[in-house]
């Protein structure tokens, strides 16, 4: 996957555990970002060749909860976040629109259309539904890569211009 996709995956993540008031952590900047997941790299490497070590196990984890790593693409870490979200309703889930209040109003005009990252990121959000329907999860998983590929970056993160702030 792309760094810099994974990253604006991260952010939004974060961005809707945030909005769903549900233990969103930290907010990593891209360098650290980077940082935190090329050590995540290396424990796992040295896991393999430890065979399951526990301790490092239990790093890899730690640092995997820290970046949301999976969080948009994994349906079991999706299945267990929207178990565990309290029965209430948030508005952010309705529509991609309503997703897109996420966005700040930048981010929402390098779109290429309204409602793209919307549909993009509550599209994964189905996946868990689909696991026992194989040719649906398929499907599901092509319109996913169908969106990405139009998503692009929109993160204001990487349209600063040097010296900006």
């Amino acid at each position: 996957m792309d760094p810099f996709r994974e990253y604006q995956d991260y952010v939004i993540a974060h961005r809707l555990r945030e909005a769903l008031d549900f233990f969103p952590g930290k907010l990593y900047s891209l360098c650290e970002y980077a940082t935190l997941r090329l050590r995540r790299s290396e424990l796992v490497r040295k896991l393999v060749g430890r065979q399951g070590d526990p301790a490092l196990l239990s790093r890899i984890e730690q640092i995997s909860d820290e970046i949301n790593f999976g969080f948009w693409s994994n349906p079991g870490l999706l299945k267990a976040f929207l178990k565990r979200l309290p029965p209430q309703q948030y508005p952010v889930l309705h529509s991609p629109e309503a997703f897109e209040t996420l966005l700040s109003h930048t981010e929402r005009l390098r779109l290429k259309e309204p409602g793209l990252a919307g549909r993009y990121y509550l599209g994964w959000l189905r996946l868990p539904a689909l696991l026992d329907e194989p040719s649906a999860f398929e499907q599901a998983m092509l319109e996913q890569e169908h969106l990405a590929e139009a998503l692009g970056l929109f993160l204001d993160e990487f349209h600063k211009v040097a010296g900006s702030g």
